[in-house]
């Protein structure tokens, strides 16, 4: 089990965290941090009581604040559930309800006065008033299986599932994010300037907060999320993991020639969406090394990385040395040490995707000669039309954004045959259709595209930017 408090001990004068907000930006020593970690505990059980085994939700955006509440959490034993704060009152609601949440920690309380069914307590708990440090210990072996967290999935097509991570699936061994000998020569040291904007309710967030930690790097936060492309000017990061759409506003900067305003970043990443080839060429051809993960909440995070764009340009990675990758007709299988629990009070659900402690994640794919993993659709989002032909949707909308006037778009069945839902700027709908008839002369008969519906706003997003299908009605 990794000593994760035992490790922050060791660089207490090392700064873990950045918190960047112009003239007011603000570095906070691990010091501090333990020391704040452990006084939080103690307000928390002064409130709440003993901590081990309740259900407590946090509910906010990211802030120094979050953060030490979820690691007091964590270590006083009990239950964590993180919530994400831009779902839907009706979905929040449920994940409350169904994780059986106990008390709520929300860092605006009128904000999630709908929420009051719980005791709810504010953020203030995490730093305000003396209390003496309360005593936290790391993990022991015996506590592998116990359940630490339970994290909501933003699904595309359904409500979300409580997936239920144990202190295994977190702490069980060492979290790698720049595995030795396959990252461009980067590896972490103490102090090493790391920038991310994953939300900490999502399992990216929260696992790049746990692994920079553990190897006692600066995690880099900008305290106003707006302020992205203005924040890193006047900093130096090595290495930074943003959302996908975050890295479309970069590819923008780096078009333009401002790296200096993303702070000369040297090796980018991001996860959770894939990205375009022409997308990878040039962010690589400005002499930044780029690298993407690839895994599930279901997983406990990332199972393989890919920092070898030259020779695999369109893979989402090697499985780590232990993680396993299957290809099992058609789709994708993962045994790795992360793998969930289950799903919290949905025993069906659980049946669905963990088989004999493989994830089967619903990507279809293949594995190179390598040991490369190419991700080729999405199992769960097939069309199936009479003639029992499989579509799938993302093979014809990578076809349909070659053409860079196609913002999003959204491939779908109606009436037994393909149709395209496009938003894109004003007044290029023609040249649109154009591509589609294009497109149809080269796609077999059932493949082919027989309605392109236009939109003037963007689709509806999960949390890491993945377009939800059911913002279209179909």
């Amino acid at each position: 089990m990794f000593k994760y408090l035992e490790t922050l001990e060791q660089e207490k004068h090392v700064n873990a965290f950045r918190f960047l907000d112009g003239e007011n930006s603000y570095n906070i020593t691990f010091e501090t941090y333990i020391r704040d970690i452990k006084e939080c505990a103690t307000r928390l059980e002064n409130l709440m009581g003993p901590l081990e085994g309740k259900h407590i939700a946090l509910i906010g955006g990211n802030s120094y604040e979050y953060v030490i509440i979820a690691i007091a959490l964590m270590f006083s034993r009990a239950v964590f559930i993180p919530l994400n704060f831009r779902e839907m009152e009706e979905n929040l609601k449920f994940a409350v309800k169904n994780s059986d949440a106990e008390y709520l920690i929300a860092d605006d309380l009128e904000k999630f006065s709908f929420l009051s069914d719980v005791k709810t307590y504010s953020f203030d708990i995490a730093l305000k008033g003396d209390v003496e440090a309360k005593d936290l210990k790391d993990f022991t072996e015996e506590e592998a299986n116990n359940l630490m967290m339970i994290v909501y999935t933003s699904g595309t097509t359904s409500l979300s599932k409580g997936v239920m991570l144990s202190v295994g699936n977190i702490f069980g061994g060492e979290k790698i994010a720049l595995p030795k000998g396959y990252s461009n020569g980067f590896e972490p040291y103490p102090g090493m300037p790391i920038y991310t904007n994953f939300p900490f309710y999502h399992i990216g967030g929260l696992l790049a907060l746990i692994t920079w930690s553990e190897h006692a790097c600066t995690f880099y936060q900008s305290v106003h999320p707006e302020n992205i492309l203005d924040d890193l000017v006047g900093e130096e990061i090595d290495y930074a993991c943003v959302l996908p759409g975050t890295l479309k506003l970069w590819l923008k900067a780096i078009r333009r020639g401002h790296v200096d305003r993303l702070g000369n970043v040297k090796i980018l990443c991001t996860a959770g969406a894939p990205v375009s080839v022409e997308d990878v060429k040039e962010i690589t051809s400005h002499g930044i090394a780029f690298g993407q993960y690839y895994g599930m909440t279901e997983t406990g995070g990332n199972a393989t990385f890919n920092f070898d764009m030259e020779h695999h340009m369109a893979s989402v990675g090697r499985p780590y040395d232990d993680a396993e990758i299957k290809i099992i007709d058609g789709e994708i299988g993962i045994n790795y040490w992360g793998n969930m629990m289950g799903y919290y009070k949905n025993d069906e659900a659980t049946e669905e995707i963990l088989r004999d402690g493989m994830i089967f994640t619903g990507d279809l794919g293949h594995l190179d000669e390598d040991g490369y993993l190419y991700i080729t659709g999405r199992k769960k989002n097939l069309i199936i039309l009479s003639g029992g032909e499989n579509v799938s949707p993302e093979e014809l909308e990578n076809y349909m954004y070659a053409n860079s006037n196609v913002k999003e778009c959204i491939a779908f069945e109606k009436n037994d045959r393909i149709h395209v839902s496009v938003f894109s700027e004003e007044g290029t709908q023609d040249e649109i259709k154009a591509h589609v008839e294009e497109l149809n002369k080269k796609l077999p008969l059932y493949k082919r595209i027989y309605g392109v519906e236009f939109r003037d706003t963007e689709f509806e997003k999960t949390g890491t930017g993945k377009i939800k299908r059911t913002a279209i009605a179909i």
